[in-house]
């Protein structure tokens, strides 16, 4: 009788990561990039000062932030199925009154809700935490594509909303991706999404190991990875200037790209050039996550981070000598390869240092920081320029803590593992050695 060899089945992980990538594609609807196209509509209906509506996207940016470590403790308790089940099911619902806002605190209190639901179950802590939990050998590369799927959204909802908007308004836009959040990220949500592969009799990659496990069979097992603790972790140097560079790289990041459009444009160049080179910033750092976390599987973390934080210096320096339209589509795409590096890297290191077993937590804590840092970057470049009348005093400081943030990720070294790891029974073999 003649065996027959069976296709190796797709990763379930693959699914779970298809999922999680939806989800922040969708979730970029309330992002800053995103409602910056939607600043000029709804100052115009209501009057409002652009300080008065950007106060919004910071406040809202930086509340999001506070909420995180409590939702990465139940990210890592009960993993994203139902967290992000019932975070897009609420998101859909906050699209709605946003649509249905009429004075400023109304805008306010439902955007501000929205960041806090969409960052923290949809686009960031939820879906990374499952990414950490189902990939080891390939965290790099799904980590990438995760984060690569907000910046993508932000390019291609905005495309979509303008669209919308010309012919039905803004408050249609709303109230279509409300519709869109339910059927394409709540119900798979609650269907595909779980925990972590050993729940299914799986291990993390596909690759070979117990239960029905399926994947490059060629390479051998990985051991066992530690985990460190939150109170371990903090107690590391490294997680400290982790921390210091994940304030200051965002803030670099939303104070040069939430302004672009207006530097532009004070600078002469067309309207219609402007908004095209903030579509393809957009577009090429949603591809740079991804390449950026491909990379980061064999270069070390810390070293492609430093490089990322000093090429990124060196673009703010070039963006003050642009004067045409020539030069604002190559500095969008050297923007959007250089500035979204960080972000990626950051996390790949985090779960590269401390595991996948209080990823959640750890990752939880640290995320207000970067909060912290991407809502007062739009509001530094703003009152810089409301004092100096122009960009140049905040683009020269962007560049020098661009080259102070390079230093920073230079110096968080991997740290030795804590005494518990000494015990005979854990097994604390890394992922890779790399050297870092």
């Amino acid at each position: 009788m003649q065996q027959t060899e069976s296709k190796p089945k797709i990763f379930y992980g693959w699914y779970v990561l298809a999922v999680g990538m939806t989800g922040a594609f969708m979730a970029a609807g309330t992002s800053q990039l995103f409602m910056s196209i939607m600043l000029k509509p709804l100052t115009a209906e209501f009057g409002w000062s652009r300080t008065a509506a950007t106060g919004a996207i910071t406040v809202g940016t930086i509340t999001a932030g506070l909420f995180a470590i409590g939702f990465g403790r139940l990210a890592d308790r009960y993993g994203p199925r139902l967290l992000t089940s019932v975070g897009s099911l609420v998101t859909a619902g906050v699209y709605i009154a946003i649509s249905k806002s009429t004075n400023l605190w109304q805008f306010y209190v439902v955007y501000i809700i929205a960041r806090i639901v969409s960052i923290n179950t949809i686009s960031n802590i939820a879906p990374k935490t499952a990414a950490v939990n189902w990939f080891r050998r390939y965290r790099g590369r799904a980590l990438g594509l995760l984060t690569m799927s907000t910046p993508l959204g932000s390019s291609m909802l905005a495309l979509a909303a303008q669209f919308i908007m010309v012919r039905h308004g803004w408050r249609a836009v709303f109230m279509v991706f409300a519709l869109a959040m339910v059927v394409l990220q709540t119900l798979p949500a609650a269907f595909i999404l779980r925990r972590k592969p050993e729940d299914m009799g799986l291990v993390p990659d596909g690759g070979p190991g117990r239960g029905t496990n399926s994947g490059p069979a060629a390479r051998p097992p990985l051991e066992e990875e530690f985990s460190w603790t939150l109170s371990e972790a903090l107690a590391t140097p490294s997680l400290w200037f982790l921390i210091a560079a994940i304030i200051v790289a965002p803030m670099i990041n939303s104070g040069v790209g939430f302004h672009m459009v207006a530097y532009y444009t004070d600078m002469g160049i067309d309207a219609a050039f402007a908004v095209g080179a903030m579509s393809i910033y957009a577009l090429t750092g949603a591809l740079a996550n991804a390449l950026w976390g491909f990379l980061s599987e064999r270069f070390p973390e810390r070293y492609l981070a430093a490089g990322v934080m000093v090429l990124t210096a060196g673009a703010v320096l070039f963006l003050q000598a642009v004067k045409s339209p020539a030069g604002a589509f190559i500095f969008a795409i050297f923007w959007g390869l250089t500035s979204r590096g960080e972000g990626t890297l950051v996390n790949i290191i985090l779960a590269q240092y401390y595991g996948r077993g209080s990823y959640g937590t750890i990752s939880g804590f640290v995320f207000p920081f970067n909060r912290l840092g991407l809502g007062f970057g739009p509001l530094i470049s703003s009152v810089s320029f409301d004092l100096t009348g122009s960009y140049t005093m905040v683009f020269n400081f962007f560049i020098a803590v661009s080259l102070l943030t390079a230093l920073l990720l230079w110096l968080a070294k991997k740290p030795a593992l804590p005494a518990r790891a000494k015990l005979p029974e854990d097994r604390t073999t890394a992922i890779r050695t790399p050297s870092n």
